[in-house]
C-alpha cells in the first residue's frame, strides 16, 4: 500500500505540471472518491524508523569471549571480520575476555581494557557506554613490554603505591613523599637480567627534579620476585649487593650528584643498609647536587640482581638550558 502511494504522488505532480485539471479530479476520485482529506493522506510522507545505536565488542584474532557473537551474515551488514558480539545494556559491567596470546617467555598477554576512539582520544571503558551511533570497543591485549604508560600517582605521603615499578623521593624541604614510576624495555646489553621477560631489560623514567638534600629509593619487580622491592638486594653467586654510579659525557655524572646514605654504602656494597633493615637510599648531595635540576634515570641489573648500575642524565646540561652544576 506505501508503494503505490508514493506511485500516486508522482501522478498527481505530473498532472499539475501540465495543467490537465480533469485527470486530477479522476484521479482523487479513483482515490478516495473525491474527499481532499484522503487526497492530503495520500501524498502525505511516510515516517521511517531508526534503530538504536548499538555498542559491539570486537575480542580481535586470538582472544576470545563468552556468550553468542553475531551470525556471519550480520558480522558481513557491518563490514566486520571475526567475531563481534553485543555488549549489552547502557551502563552494564562489560565483560573480561580471555586470549591465546604469549609473550617469548610464554607469559599471557594481560588484557588492559576495552577502548575506541573518542574525539581524537583513545578511550577505555570498563561499563557499557551510552552513544549515539554505533560504536565498537576493541579488547587491549599486551605483552608485560608494550603496556599502556598512563599510571596514576598516588598522592604525597599516602604509603600507597601501584607501580610495578618506581623511584621513591623523599623532599628535604617539606619531608613529603613523591613516587615516581618506571618502566621496562629492551637492552642491547646481552648479559643484563631478563626479569622472566625473555629479553635483556632496563630500566627509565621521564623527567623529575632532584633539590640539594632529596632522598631517592628503588623498587622493581620480576628481578627479586613477583612484588617491588627496594633494589639493589643481595642476589647473585657471589652474594652481592651493590650499585654501580655510571657516567658518561658532561651531562651523565651520576656519581658527582648522588651520595649513600648513613654511610650505608660502605666502598662497594649495601649489606649495612639490609643489616639495619633499611632499604638501600642515595641523597642528592654530590659534588655537583648545589641546586635543582630535572633528572632521567636508566637502570640495569647483572649477577641475578646482586649488581645494579644506575646512569642519570641532567636535562638541564643535556639541552643547554641550565649550569652544570
Amino acid at each position: 500500500m506505501k508503494k503505490s502511494l508514493k506511485i500516486l504522488s508522482m501522478a498527481l505532480s505530473a498532472t499539475l505540471i501540465v495543467g490537465m485539471t480533469a485527470g486530477l479530479a479522476f484521479t482523487a476520485s479513483a482515490t478516495g472518491g473525491g474527499n481532499e482529506t484522503a487526497l492530503q493522506e495520500a501524498v502525505a510522507p511516510i515516517a521511517e524508523t531508526k534503530a538504536a545505536p548499538q555498542v559491539y565488542l570486537v575480542p580481535g584474532e586470538g582472544n576470545s569471549l563468552e556468550g553468542t557473537p553475531l551470525t556471519a551474515e550480520e558480522t558481513k551488514k557491518l563490514n566486520m571480520e571475526g567475531a563481534v558480539y553485543k555488549a549489552g545494556a547502557t551502563g552494564s559491567q562489560l565483560p573480561t575476555p580471555t586470549t591465546t596470546k604469549k609473550d617469548k617467555s610464554n607469559t599471557p598477554f594481560t588484557f588492559n581494557g576495552w577502548w575506541t576512539i573518542v574525539d581524537a582520544t583513545v578511550t577505555y571503558f570498563t561499563a557499557v557506554p551510552e552513544v549515539e551511533e554505533d560504536t565498537y570497543l576493541y579488547a587491549d591485549f599486551r605483552a608485560a613490554l608494550s603496556q599502556h604508560r598512563e599510571p596514576v600517582a598516588p598522592s604525597a605521603g599516602s604509603g600507597q603505591v601501584t607501580y610495578s615499578n618506581y623511584m621513591k623521593i623523599t623532599r628535604a624541604e617539606t619531608d613529603t613523599i613523591e613516587y615516581v614510576p618506571l618502566y621496562v624495555s629492551g637492552s642491547d646489553v646481552p648479559n643484563a637480567v631478563q626479569a622472566g621477560l625473555g629479553k635483556p631489560v632496563q630500566w627509565y623514567n621521564e623527567w623529575f627534579t632532584l633539590a640539594p638534600g632529596d632522598l631517592i629509593s628503588f623498587y622493581v619487580s620480576g628481578v627479586y620476585g613477583g612484588q617491588p622491592v627496594a633494589a639493589p638486594r643481595v642476589a647473585g653467586g657471589m652474594n652481592q649487593c651493590q650499585m654501580t654510579l655510571e657516567s658518561s659525557g658532561q651531562y651523565g655524572k651520576t656519581a658527582m650528584y648522588l651520595q649513600p646514605v648513613n654511610g650505608d654504602y660502605g666502598s662497594t656494597t649495601f649489606f649495612d643498609a639490609y643489616a639495619k633493615n633499611e632499604a638501600p637510599v642515595m641523597s642528592y648531595t654530590g659534588e655537583y647536587a648545589k641546586r635543582e635540576h630535572a633528572f632521567r634515570c636508566y637502570i640495569k641489573f647483572y649477577n641475578e640482581g646482586g649488581t645494579m648500575t644506575l646512569y642519570m642524565e641532567n636535562m638541564d646540561a643535556k639541552l643547554g638550558i641550565g649550569e652544570m652544576i
